[in-house]
């Protein structure tokens, strides 16, 4: 990357988005794993190369959809991370942002960035990757009323990384200098800057495809086009996505020539295929067969550093949540040390913060609630639920995307303890887990009905909508390794309570979050993080369960896997020995 003289203010912003990054440490790649064995990435081999062209991931639940900026889900990135690429990617194993397709300055207060385009670089489609291409995908997400920004569809990450829509939104014009130049413009400085231009769902997508396919562009029967190393090919819903090489790549060139993506949804099940060659590769296993996969010479566990946090959520528009006995005596009566052992097995840790610890602004200060289910037993009787809780009662109308009274003010209905239904890095079997803490509860006097939403795409869909009515599983895992990237894109610029964070709502707290995104001193930003960690415990607004440090295992052959803290990983170096 070509160094350019800025003056000190745009210095200390990108000093300050590469530390928080990596944790405030000065190398991202400094992050230790937890204590395991066979978790080194692999070192360059000189065994025989092998003649197998096709690399098999197993993974628990499908993708929802390939046009990344309609996602939030890591399923769906995995595979868009092979389609398309972004403007600034992360370099292999940390969290540091380089430049990928365009290479980016910033002016002197880091309020203005001119981005450098790569050239020569072409869609899978054939038409150019240039300045037009990349205002037409920032101005579909910035704009409401533009004519591929539908309204059916979701823009949840743009609006939650850049503050909004239209005028609300903190970049305030992408400007064309030229074919190879544009300029982003923004009201502010901002600290992460670089690190959300390199998230996987800000890459960019031919704007010809968006065209051609319209509201069907990311969905099976389209997929995605984008420049990246791999193409689309096809998508059997529930079943598998295939991609091939793209040997135009402006990259370095894919080592394998086809990518599978296989959806597995048994957890046992995955393991027997990667252990019977039916898959190269799967993330997260239960505890009895990662420790089968440590003792097993022909697979290898590699770990994801622990950019990641489980926790419960609260509906608060449910009558007893919005009383803060009634989440103090929830937070008492969860075994989570029991838990992290049980399922996590040494890869996980209690979480006390949303922020896991290598990220800036971690506090390390917060007293976790104790596991005390006698507490819990007085905290119900005190808030009037002397013989315990198991019914609950909807404080206002609850409505569906449509407008339609789902669930309306005074009916009562039985507390539910909503379970995932797939398995994800955060959370390994999570309808055992869901099992486990269903007992929790219940020997503290709080009677959960363990509920099944649907699949994956249904429930982030209800919990988007807010209508998951009950306490709910979900968890986090960073996309840039900022903690605006955790605390800003949920609980920042929220002037109304947020439905996809189950009504939550803190003035306060948002207003604390959108200062510190803007701040150029690491530190400073670190303290307000802090503060917001202090303000979230003390209002028991969720329940951090735990962080984990994601085992990955494969066959021994594969070779030149390297775990992402963030995004997809980058499946063109992946190759065989033999």
């Amino acid at each position: 990357m070509k160094k350019t003289t800025v003056f000190a203010f745009s210095l200390l912003i990108v000093l300050s988005m590469l530390l928080s990054a990596c944790g405030g440490s000065a190398t991202a790649t400094e992050v230790p794993p937890a204590e395991e064995t066979k978790t080194e990435a692999p070192a360059e081999t000189e065994a025989p190369v092998s003649q197998k062209d096709t690399f098999i991931f197993g993974r628990g639940g499908d993708s929802v959809q390939l046009d990344p900026i309609l996602v939030t889900d890591g399923e769906s990135f995995r595979v868009t991370g092979q389609i398309l690429d972004s403007l600034y990617k992360f370099e292999q194993g940390t969290t540091n942002p380089v430049p990928a397709l365009a290479e980016c300055t910033p002016n002197e207060n880091a309020s203005v960035w001119t981005c450098k385009l790569r050239e020569g670089v072409k869609f899978h489609d054939g038409t150019d990757f240039n300045a037009d291409a990349v205002i037409f995908n920032f101005d579909r997400w910035r704009f409401t009323d533009h004519p591929y920004h539908f309204p059916s569809q979701v823009f949840e990450y743009y609006e939650a990384m850049w503050g909004g829509f239209d005028e609300n939104s903190k970049i305030t014009a992408v400007n064309k200098i030229d074919d190879l130049t544009v300029e982003f413009v923004l009201v502010e400085p901002m600290a992460p800057f670089l690190a959300n231009l390199a998230m996987d769902s800000f890459a960019i997508s031919s704007p010809a495809a968006i065209q051609a396919a319209g509201e069907a562009y990311g969905t099976p029967t389209v997929g995605a086009v984008g420049t990246g190393p791999y193409k689309f090919v096809s998508w059997e819903e529930g079943t598998e996505i295939k991609l091939v090489a793209n040997e135009d790549y402006w990259g370095e060139k894919p080592k394998v020539k086809n990518v599978i993506v296989r959806v597995i949804p048994d957890d046992s099940a995955r393991f027997l295929a990667l252990q019977a060659g039916d898959i190269d590769a799967l993330e997260q296993a239960v505890v009895e067969d990662l420790n089968t996969a440590e003792n097993d010479p022909n697979l290898q566990v590699l770990t994801r550093p622990a950019l990641n946090t489980s926790y419960i959520a609260f509906n608060f528009k449910i009558e007893e949540f919005r009383d803060i006995r009634i989440r103090k005596a929830i937070a008492h009566a969860i075994d989570k040390q029991g838990l992290i052992s049980n399922f996590f097995g040494k890869y996980g840790t209690v979480a006390t913060n949303f922020l896991p610890p290598l990220l800036l602004g971690h506090n390390p200060d917060i007293e976790d609630w104790a596991y005390d289910p006698e507490l819990s037993k007085s905290l119900l009787a005190e808030a009037g639920f002397p013989d315990g809780l198991s019914e609950v009662t909807v404080a206002e109308d609850v409505m569906d995307a449509d407008g339609n009274v789902v669930y309306s003010a005074g009916q009562k209905i039985p507390l539910r303890l909503y379970y995932m239904p797939v398995t994800r890095f955060y959370f390994p079997a999570p309808k055992e887990i869901g099992e486990a803490m269903a007992a929790n509860l219940n020997a503290a006097g709080i009677k959960v009905e363990l509920y099944l939403e649907g699949d994956w795409p249904t429930y982030l869909g209800s919990r988007r909508n807010g209508l998951l009515m009950g306490l709910y599983m979900l968890g986090w895992g960073g996309d840039n390794g900022d903690p605006d990237n955790f605390l800003g894109y949920f609980f920042g610029n929220a002037q109304e309570p947020v439905a996809m964070e189950g009504w939550y709502q803190n003035k306060e707290l948002a207003d604390l979050l959108d200062r510190a995104v803007t701040l150029p001193d690491p530190e400073a930003r670190a303290e307000l993080y802090r503060q917001a960690e202090q303000i979230l415990h003390d209002e028991v607004a969720r329940i951090w369960l735990g962080h984990n440090n994601t085992p990955l295992i494969l066959s021994a052959k594969v070779q030149g896997y390297v775990p992402q803290p963030v995004g997809a990983e980058n499946f063109e170096y992946v190759f065989f020995s033999e």
